[in-house]
């Protein structure tokens, strides 16, 4: 009876989720598509100049590729969720990959005034592209929590004979418990109004989690509000 209610209660939890999931994913394509057609109606309703015409197809072209990366995001997990994604996993050397995914957002650390340190050793066994774009999007999202002054660590370290792991730690404003079991979930933002000021749609940690599922390993995360987030990434080695 309890192993039985136990399962009636995750199915519940798993429907919830989709129908939350179903009705993010309608509100995220509806609300840019009716900015869209109300922008083209505003502007077709009367003669304007060629610059307001110019002005409201480059504003366009921004919603335009928001949507498009969002549909790719999609694609991504939908595939990912069905295994069609193979992977080529490759021991790589996990300083050197952490160094240049350092590189990539030294501009934008900098101009946050943000300290990336990376540290570490050894070897992590995965796909290179994929590894990549685990730890980028958990960079990404570390710098965006992060205000000036603070620090993210990229480390990275052999835990164990068949397990390696990679940390990516900031001090950021940190993530209340509440919310914890749930931002891996496809769209859940912590912050809706923030995210979207900022162009988040929440599939970034999804993304991550999916990559990890692809590579037999694990995400998770440590965070206080306040003091900063830890997200901890395991590898196995085959």
């Amino acid at each position: 009876a309890v192993a039985f209610d136990d399962m009636l209660d995750r199915l519940e939890d798993s429907f919830n989720r989709l129908s939350r999931f179903s009705a993010d994913l309608a509100h995220e394509l509806r609300t840019p598509i009716n900015g869209l057609m109300g922008t083209a109606d505003v502007i077709l309703a009367k003669e304007r100049t060629s610059e307001e015409y110019r002005n409201v197809i480059e504003s366009n072209l921004e919603e335009y590729s928001r949507l498009t990366r969002m549909i790719e995001r999609l694609l991504f997990l939908a595939r990912a969720s069905n295994h069609e994604i193979k992977i080529d996993k490759l021991p790589l050397d996990v300083t050197k990959e952490l160094a240049r995914i350092h590189e990539l957002f030294r501009a934008m650390a900098e101009e946050k005034g943000i300290e990336i340190i990376v540290s570490g050793e050894g070897t992590v066994c995965a796909e290179r592209d994929l590894f990549g774009r685990a730890v980028s999007n958990l960079l990404a999202n570390a710098l965006q929590h992060t205000p000036s002054g603070g620090r993210v660590i990229l480390a990275g370290a052999r835990v164990s004979e068949h397990l390696a792991e990679v940390r990516v730690t900031d001090t950021g404003t940190g993530i209340p418990a509440e919310h914890l079991d749930m931002i891996f979930d496809r769209f859940y933002r912590v912050d809706s109004a923030r995210s979207r000021s900022t162009g988040g749609v929440g599939l970034g940690l999804a993304i991550v989690k999916s990559i990890m599922d692809l590579h037999g390993g694990t995400v998770t995360v440590e965070s206080k509000p306040n003091q900063g987030t830890t997200f901890v990434l395991v590898f196995p080695f085959e």
